[in-house]
């Protein structure tokens, strides 16, 4: 979960050796029959594509993505991981398309940490940032395409016919002369023997039988019937179980600990220290969970001290004052540099002034699935099996824990139930490699208990932002400067950066530039607290999206503009951003009076290459709030299933709301106090309000669907509040200023 790339910054096409390199030639090559080709190799083949060498086909032998059994069943690893947002099938949709295969004999299967399932746009091997479709569909219609040549090439081959006569259709090949047809396990072994085409043909868009039509979720039956494997249910021969005891501060140190008590304790096979608390292992993980919650133990807990939210939210305050300290952003869209001198000038002078403070707290990712990790350590090397979204970094973290080369160390990934940035995270698989290096020759699962997993998040950091803008006498904007205070999650994190500038998460879409805002400027205090601190679904859009979006319905309110209306204004050069808040409005109602004590609010985010739009209706009495109906138009360019964007964008939805409703994480005594739903609750099914998804049929190049949907959430219900009462909520959780939903 990086930075927000636009759909249109992608290659229309990835070069051929990539292509060659990402999908041919890695181990097992495209097809079952394949002899191995190294990547190196494939990378040196710059003129010549390689050939495979045939060797005999059988069950269970196939390349990196793609294999082609002798009974017709396909099997497509799809390289990205599965948390819940359905690329499960997406990408392997694409391929299947694409090779003019049967669906229905299409099984998907989950990936491993291995460095040729890297990303080929950001070359690396993670599921983050709304990008899964985004970077891999030219790369997968490639490969089916390709994939589909070759099997006509050596059906055509065996009928000693021109490939041109014949056609492909739901795994067939039939030579249209004679109608004479082939199965595609029939050819398969043939076909890898092949040359790779150079430039294989791809279908027109009019020709996808699966691409932009809905297909029942692969994963669901797995998924209802129990048989899925996630971080949770993953089992090895003669394996035990783990758990942490550990101190609840944010930053602490083991000191010591009685061993021989803890080893007295049902079940216990073991106890020590790792650092970051003491490992119980045990012969289950019942025991395993009741023999640390007794582990008597000392910490150093002094890194922690003054850890409050009390105490952190005067310096954050005092910060938006420190003129000096503060380090300029900048835009996302435009690219043009903030003048930060021009913009305040054009403030002073400026015959109305407004100024705003918002702020929002610390959130937790609150996956359903507790962190867990499964890992076994032995003369082969250092295996694991755990619910990832960053392989790469995993592995690497194996790597370092063991001492061992990356080669001897492999991740297996499972579905992640549920994974918001969380599981993109390597403590907790660092800690079960820990683990298992102690217990060597024996697998072990680590299990996480739910008040850990609220006490030593990556929360999302606080902040408060204070907007400043100058308007002219007909209502338009001269000059607007935001100020944002907060941890800097981008030195937290240990990615470089230019000197003097500030957090990219931070300050990112601070201003939405997208809007045609005269003397736009952007920046940020630094107030760092010894909190750990990580990205959350939507990453800097989840907050900055309140933020900005806020500020331009107060800029609406102060000169008696239509907050539509001004939008529109705004954006007249974006007009897909014009369409979904038109869509938005239109399904909305948006013209249409409302009796008192109702409002409607609007709210646009841009970001992942997608646009969305969302009009929310409340009502309210005094404190009592009610959501009516959320109404949300979306547009992510080229849609693979529209389904399960819809899905998507309506989980989007409900976790943004949930945040703007009840979510927040606070800090007494250096620890966080929340440790479970109760304290930080997501919305239940019957607390859903009526959520209406209107997509866009748009022919732009795929865009994210699993993060877009949650920024404009909490602006637009701030907005509907304000239409309704008058008066904005500024501060998020609404709970916290006394707002009760029902």
């Amino acid at each position: 979960m990086d930075s927000l790339p636009a759909a249109d910054a992608l290659p229309d096409a990835p070069t051929r050796r990539l292509f060659l390199q990402a999908s041919i030639a890695a181990a097992g090559g495209l097809l079952v029959g394949c002899s191995s080709i190294d990547a190196s190799t494939a990378a040196a083949a710059s003129t010549t594509p390689p050939v495979a060498t045939p060797v005999p086909a059988g069950p269970g032998s196939f390349g990196l993505f793609l294999e082609i059994a002798p009974d017709d069943t396909i099997r497509i690893i799809n390289p990205q991981t599965e948390m819940g947002q359905g690329i499960y099938d997406g990408l392997p949709k694409v391929v299947a398309d694409e090779l003019d295969a049967e669906w229905s004999r299409v099984a998907v299967l989950m990936p491993w940490s291995d460095d040729r399932f890297a990303n080929p746009i950001t070359k690396r091997h993670r599921t983050a940032n709304s990008d899964s479709v985004t970077s891999h569909f030219v790369l997968m219609r490639q490969l089916g395409a390709t994939a589909r040549e070759m099997l006509v090439a050596a059906a055509a081959a065996r009928w000693q016919v021109p490939a041109g006569e014949c056609t492909t259709a739901r795994s067939v090949i039939t030579h249209g002369p004679t109608n004479r047809t082939l199965r595609y396990g029939e050819v398969a072994a043939a076909a890898a023997a092949l040359p790779v085409p150079a430039a294989p043909r791809l279908k027109a868009p009019a020709d996808w039988t699966l691409i932009g039509r809905a297909t029942p979720r692969k994963d669901t039956p797995a998924k209802c019937d129990g048989s899925a494997v996630f971080g949770i249910d993953v089992r090895r021969e003669g394996m035990l179980y783990a758990a942490m005891a550990r101190s609840p501060a944010v930053q602490s140190k083991l000191l010591s600990f009685d061993r021989e008590a803890v080893l007295r304790l049902p079940g216990v096979v073991d106890a020590f220290a790792i650092p970051d608390g003491v490992a119980v292992v045990a012969r289950s993980t019942w025991q395993a969970l009741q023999a640390a919650g007794k582990v008597e133990a000392k910490y150093d807990d002094s890194a922690a001290q003054g850890v409050s939210s009390e105490a952190m939210h005067g310096r954050m305050k005092a910060a938006l004052d420190d003129d000096a300290a503060a380090l300029t952003g900048s835009p996302i869209f435009t690219k043009t540099p903030f003048d930060k001198a021009k913009t305040l000038e054009a403030i002073a002078k400026a015959p109305l002034r407004k100024e705003w403070t918002f702020e929002v707290p610390y959130l937790a990712h609150a996956a359903l699935e507790p962190l867990t990790a499964t890992a076994v350590f032995d003369d082969s090397g250092l295996r694991m099996w755990a619910p990832s979204q960053n392989p790469e970094g995993t592995k690497t973290a194996l790597a370092d824990v063991s001492g061992l080369p990356r080669d001897k160390c492999r991740l297996d990934v499972t579905f992640l139930g549920g994974g918001f940035g969380r599981k993109w995270e390597t403590d907790f698989a660092r800690q079960a490699a820990q683990i298992a290096i102690k217990m060597k020759g024996t697998p072990v699962k680590l299990t996480w208990t739910r008040e850990q997993d609220f006490r030593h998040d990556r929360y999302r950091p606080a902040h408060i932002v204070r907007t400043r803008v100058g308007l002219g006498k007909d209502g338009s904007i001269l000059g607007l400067h935001t100020r944002t205070t907060g941890i800097n999650m981008w030195k937290y994190q240990g990615r470089p950066s230019a000197p003097g500038r500030p957090d990219m998460f931070a300050t990112g879409l601070l201003i939405n530039d997208m809007y045609a805002i005269t003397n736009p400027c952007a920046d940020m205090v630094e107030t760092q607290f010894p909190i750990p601190v990580g990205t959350w679904r939507s990453v800097s859009a989840s907050m900055n999206g309140f933020f900005s979006e806020s500020a331009l319905d107060e800029i609406a309110a102060a000169t008696k503009q239509d907050p539509l209306a001004m939008r529109r204004t705004l954006l007249a050069a974006h007009p897909r951003a014009v369409a979904v808040l038109d869509l938005a409005a239109e399904k909305a109602g948006w013209s249409q009076k409302l009796p008192r004590g109702r409002g409607r609010g609007i709210a646009l985010s841009a970001g992942f290459g997608s646009f969305c739009a969302q009009v929310i209706e409340v009502s309210v009495k005094g404190k009592q709030l009610r959501i009516e109906r959320i109404v949300c138009a979306f547009d992510c360019g080229l849609i693979v299933d529209p389904g399960n964007v819809e899905a998507q964008v309506e989980g989007g939805i409900i976790w943004g709301l949930s945040a703007a409703l009840n979510g927040r994480i606070e800090f007494a005594n250096g620890a966080a106090t929340a440790s479970n739903f109760a304290d930080s609750p997501i919305l239940r099914i019957n607390e859903t309000p009526r959520i209406e998804v209107h997509l866009l049929r748009t022919d732009h190049k795929p865009g994210g669907a699993g993060e877009a949907s949650v920024p404009p959430v909490a602006p637009a219900l701030a907005g509907a509040i304000q239409a309704a009462t008058g008066k904005r909520p500024h501060r998020l959780p609404l709970n916290a200023d006394g707002y009760q939903f029902s």
